[in-house]
């Protein structure tokens, strides 16, 4: 199994490094010499810096070159994280869902089970909840197989797709969709979560973001998609409305 995590410009900020032990970063060659302040060489893996440029070109380097089983993990990703449900404090109201935080080791496992699972239920792509938010969770549904993974935390096993490079920073929402239509399922497990430095993180995609870039890659998917299968709040009016997509994957089931 290959864990990698591709990285641009965060050198100072591997948010990740203790915690995924294991993980190899894949940078490009003319920043190798910021990361080698940070990172040990047998944990670089140095591309072309034609190879790199967009996240989506260079998950679809990843994929070309590095064997399966294979994770990749957004270089802002700190952990995973669990929840259990919802409990009574002593005055009788419900107190929210505790969120948890896996060890290192803990971690390790569920990717594990991940790849187990996911090859034992004929999935290709697996992965984990998008949102720490325990309410996301519900203690009836551990699994999903019709619900989008992205980019954050992608388990892949053997399979012949691509990033569609074409779809930006939606690249991801756009692979989950190009697995739903070929292979009609992925798991996720809906139990466990990244937590991760989205947002105002300096560095990685964050770099090259703005309002106008993510609109036109939005109105992008949607056109290839169609707006009943995935739609964004268009014209925004925040960048979270251009950030979240609504998907209607038109697959029973849960």
């Amino acid at each position: 199994m290959n864990i990698c995590i591709p990285t641009f410009k965060r050198s100072d900020k591997l948010a990740g490094m203790d915690y995924f032990k294991t993980a190899n970063y894949i940078l490009p060659e003319s920043q190798k010499d910021d990361y080698r302040k940070t990172l040990p060489a047998k944990r670089m893996v140095v591309i072309p810096d034609e190879a790199d440029g967009n996240i989506a070109r260079k998950r679809n380097w990843i994929l070309r070159n590095i064997d399966r089983p294979l994770l990749m993990i957004d270089d802002d990703v700190k952990c995973l994280r669990t929840v259990e449900g919802m409990h009574k404090t002593r005055h009788g109201h419900k107190k929210a869902t505790e969120k948890i935080r896996l060890t290192s080791e803990q971690a390790m496992d569920v990717i594990i089970n991940g790849f187990n699972m996911a090859a034992e239920w004929g999935c290709v792509l697996w992965g984990i909840n998008v949102n720490t938010d325990g309410r996301n969770y519900q203690q009836y549904r551990p699994f999903s197989l019709s619900q989008v993974i992205l980019g954050p935390f992608q388990g892949h096993l053997d399979h012949s797709l691509f990033m569609d490079e074409r779809m930006g920073t939606k690249d991801d929402y756009d692979f989950s969709l190009q697995v739903l239509n070929k292979h009609k399922k992925v798991l996720r497990f809906n139990k466990f979560s990244y937590d991760c430095l989205h947002g105002d993180n300096p560095g990685g995609i964050v770099s090259h973001r703005t309002m106008d870039r993510e609109a036109e890659y939005c109105r992008r998917i949607m056109r290839k998609w169609g707006s009943k299968i995935i739609s964004y709040k268009l014209p925004p009016e925040r960048m979270g409305d251009v950030l979240n997509g609504n998907v209607n994957v038109p697959i029973r089931g849960v």
